[in-house]
């Protein structure tokens, strides 16, 4: 075995959390261009999606918009559930699911977790939806939510990541079923 491979590893396994903490993430090798969102809801009385549409910003950059009404009352221990699927299509036709998923549970156990990691930093910014410090406390407020000109943060998206067009399905069960869906083209910078 290589005498410098075994001092390298040697040298990584005695790195404190607090320094890899402060060593410069990798940057991204991708960006995104956002093409499309699809909603719908089997009851538009309850939950509905509304003047969802894509919009130029500046010049190649795009955001996502659209309006999110919920006129039921979601609280904890109700049979309220989410779950998203991503599936990955070389063309924009023939979409693959992927492996990555967020497993169905409970809408407030997602935002505790999935969506206070990934989702809520993008979306404190350019909407009026569910922004909390420690925990969610419901319940979620009867209301229409509006979210304009969203620009998704991929910080915590991996580094790497295949050309091709991305499609991000967000399915809600319970006392409506509806879905939401946007679709990406993902494009290498190298």
């Amino acid at each position: 075995m290589n005498v410098i491979f075994v001092i390298s590893i040697l040298n990584i396994l005695w790195i404190s959390p607090i320094e890899l903490q402060s060593l410069p993430k990798p940057k991204k090798t991708w960006t995104y261009e956002i093409k499309t969102i699809e909603a719908y809801s089997d009851n538009p009385e309850a939950v509905a999606f509304s003047d969802y549409h894509v919009e130029r910003i500046s010049r190649g950059v795009y955001g996502a918009s659209w309006k999110l009404l919920i006129n039921v009352d979601i609280v904890e221990g109700d049979e309220t559930e989410l779950e998203v699927n991503a599936y990955r299509s070389e063309s924009g036709k023939g979409y693959r699911r992927l492996p990555f998923r967020i497993e169905r549970q409970h809408l407030f156990q997602f935002f505790n977790t999935h969506y206070k990691d990934l989702f809520m930093k993008t979306y404190k910014d350019c909407s009026d939806f569910v922004v909390f410090e420690d925990k969610f406390q419901p319940p979620l407020e009867k209301k229409t939510y509006t979210f304009s000109k969203c620009i998704f943060d991929v910080d915590e998206f991996p580094q790497y990541a295949q050309d091709g067009f991305y499609k991000i399905e967000m399915l809600g069960f319970g006392i409506v079923n509806w879905n939401l869906t946007f679709i990406f083209q993902v494009m290498n910078q190298m």
